[in-house]
């Protein structure tokens, strides 16, 4: 398993994420994780409810970076857009 930067690359709004930090086997599971989310409906209508907001289903504004696990202790990833 490794380290990776998922990260939007298109603007950012409020209430949005613009990046996250996984754990995953490959870049294509990072992506999967990012993109997660769910199917609600409502009466009849149908939308998409992602686990991370801003990111899009199909992961077309995301970029996918394997992250080096070596080296100092620190922060890795703080992205806060708030309303």
């Amino acid at each position: 398993m490794a380290l990776f930067l998922v990260s939007r690359t298109d603007r950012t709004d409020y209430d949005e994420y613009d990046a996250i930090v996984v754990r995953a086997g490959d870049e294509s599971t990072a992506l999967k994780i990012a993109t997660h989310g769910e199917e609600k409906h409502y009466g009849e209508s149908a939308y998409w409810s992602p686990d991370f907001p801003g990111f899009d289903r199909d992961g077309v504004n995301l970029t996918v970076e394997r992250l080096e696990s070596r080296g100092p202790a620190g922060l890795i990833l703080k992205s806060f857009n708030a309303a």
